[in-house]
């Protein structure tokens, strides 16, 4: 694996990707298609590659397990258009702004969901093996089991 690469996001096919997919005028509703589109090329191409998270040691909960593997948000995404030239970075500013505004309104998460069809979770898996496999999932927290 080529230095760097476990931890990168936007990789040259995303990029790509966003450049033919990205228009001015797309609604909220397109945009987190889009984030949702990338999100899945990203996760398809990691595990292509091979590349696994780095293991990290959490201080809420003293475990040492891989690391959650990264998330494109909305925000991100909408920074790519103007880190790669697609939209000039006043408008990139102006959309960003926008989203801010529809993301309290709506009540979404960095990604779009409803930010209360979800709990919190901590940033890292936990790992189960048996007959063979190796099972991912994420460790949840306080506030998951109590509710």
């Amino acid at each position: 694996m080529p230095r760097g690469e476990r931890n990168q996001v936007w990789y040259p096919e995303l990029v790509v990707l966003l450049r033919s997919e990205w228009r001015p005028d797309l609604s909220w509703e397109t945009i987190m298609e889009l984030r949702g589109q990338l999100q899945g090329h990203l996760e398809q191409l990691r595990a292509r590659r091979g590349i696994v998270p780095a293991a990290v040691h959490c201080r809420s909960c003293g475990t040492t397990a891989p690391a959650a593997p990264p998330v494109i948000s909305v925000r991100a995404m909408l920074l790519a258009v103007g880190r790669y030239g697609i939209e000039t970075h006043e408008v990139v500013r102006q959309r960003e702004r926008a989203w801010t505004g529809y993301r309290a309104q709506h009540d979404l998460d960095l990604v779009g969901r409803r930010a209360a069809d979800h709990g919190s979770e901590h940033n890292h898996l936990e790992t189960h093996q048996g007959d063979g496999l190796v099972v991912l999932r994420r460790t949840p927290t306080k506030t998951d089991e109590a509710g």
